[in-house]
């Protein structure tokens, strides 16, 4: 791969890393959204309905997240294009079953109270814009493959 696909998909995995952190929807941290929640959905009602107290971290949405920031963070570091898609295609896949079910319990309270829900959630942003640059690096990885050496 090339050095600005490289530093793009380390840009990406600190992208995904900082927002897995950061609050998602309605000052929801991912470390506090089940991960059982995008197979059964969510309970409707406020945003903050999605957070569940003392969640162990292994059951929270922030664990596939964080894992896609690693491969992401490993396909920069050794120049893996299977390990970037791997990490794009997680982390790709996790944000539009995290959205979508969001989004089907609570699509009605966001869309009346959009300027309080969605506001400072820095989190959405880096996780939505990590996972863009990085399938972006790996689609151009595709386009210009490295040269060989002859």
């Amino acid at each position: 791969m090339r050095s600005f696909v490289d530093l793009g998909l380390f840009l990406a995995a600190v992208a995904l890393g900082i927002g897995t952190v950061l609050p998602m929807v309605g000052g929801v941290r991912s470390t506090e959204i089940p991960l059982s929640g995008l197979r059964d959905g969510y309970p409707s009602g406020d945003p903050t309905s999605l957070a569940v107290a003392d969640l162990p971290l292994y059951e929270a949405l922030a664990v596939p997240l964080a894992a896609a920031s690693v491969l992401l963070l490993i396909a920069a570091l050794f120049d893996s294009v299977v390990t970037g898609w791997a990490g794009v295609i997680l982390a790709l896949s996790v944000c539009v079953a995290a959205a979508v079910r969001i989004f089907q319990s609570h699509g009605d309270y966001l869309a009346e109270n959009h300027s309080t829900a969605l506001t400072n959630q820095n989190g959405f942003v880096l996780l939505v814009s990590g996972t863009l640059v990085g399938l972006m690096c790996c689609l151009v990885s595709l386009r210009r493959p490295s040269r060989q050496p002859a």
